[in-house]
């Protein structure tokens, strides 16, 4: 199927609607095997108001080709923070959803973020992060706990928090001081300078899904990246690099221990992040 032009937006129709527009930015580098998941949960969503921007870094599988057979619009970028500042510029919309090309939304998800800023007079919304656990590994079972745990807890505080906003109001991005170069935690620092300029953020229980990494050396390879880059992080927000790099403080509740086994996992995972991670930033200086 072809999905063509700026997907459900029809200038007039939405002007004798009131219908504002929501642009959902999705930044990809060769997503090929989630993209057309993601992009098909988007375009079946119940509010068509909506355009849809790929900001792509120079993939080489067939990323680009799914997002033109769904007729999105494709702009190009080489760092994730630049990815981000890209999509914002080109948006046309009143709102901004951050969406990840491995993530699937549930059909009323948009509605409900826009219902809630417009009767609320919210600027931002967390949405409660689901994992989808497909090969029922080990890994993907403590991610998916690790998840549950801080998204059931609306733990989004800028700094300590886990979970962060990605539906946001356009107009309080023209005030904030955006994160240049960087390939990791740019989205948490762009929520912090969000708070700073003064966003009224709230927490939902609308689930979005995510596919995580299936085994322990994927999610190795992960944060070896995720270090490979740590350095530029930290120079760009000290404060917020170095609280995420510490264990969430969530591990430290009473509802950690809901399943010991689980619980376990979680600082399993945690050496093999900080390690994985270590090696990264080593490399960024050999």
């Amino acid at each position: 199927m072809v999905f063509k032009g700026v997907m459900g937006y029809d200038p007039m129709s939405a002007s004798k609607n009131l219908l504002p527009l929501v642009s959902i930015n999705i930044p990809t580098y060769n997503s090929e095997k989630t993209l057309n998941d993601c992009l098909r949960s988007i375009v079946s969503q119940s509010y068509n108001c909506i355009e849809i921007l790929v900001i792509d870094s120079y993939s080489f599988d067939r990323t680009l080709e799914i997002a033109k057979e769904f007729g999105v619009k494709v702009y190009f970028a080489d760092t994730l923070s630049e990815a981000r500042k890209l999509g914002v510029e080109k948006s046309l919309g009143k709102y901004v959803f951050f969406v990840d090309s491995d993530q699937v939304l549930t059909p009323s998800t948009i509605k409900k973020c826009v219902e809630k800023c417009e009767s609320e007079g919210f600027d931002a919304v967390t949405l409660f992060e689901c994992s989808l656990v497909e090969k029922n590994t080990f890994t993907e079972r403590v991610i998916a706990y690790d998840k549950w745990l801080f998204h059931s807890q609306h733990d989004d505080h800028p700094i300590y928090g886990s979970a962060i906003p990605r539906f946001f109001r356009t107009s309080i991005f023209r005030t904030i001081k955006w994160p240049v170069g960087l390939g990791v935690q740019e989205h948490n620092i762009i929520y912090f300078e969000a708070v700073k300029a003064g966003a009224k953020v709230t927490f939902m229980e609308v689930p979005i899904y995510h596919r995580e990494v299936h085994s322990l050396a994927h999610f190795a390879r992960k944060f070896y990246r995720y270090g490979s880059q740590y350095i530029v992080a930290l120079h760009e927000n000290k404060e917020m690099a170095i609280a995420h790099s510490m264990p969430r403080r969530v591990y430290f509740s009473r509802k950690a221990l809901k399943n010991p086994q689980l619980f376990a996992g979680l600082f399993l995972l945690y050496f093999v992040k900080g390690f994985a991670a270590l090696m990264g930033v080593l490399s960024y200086y050999l």
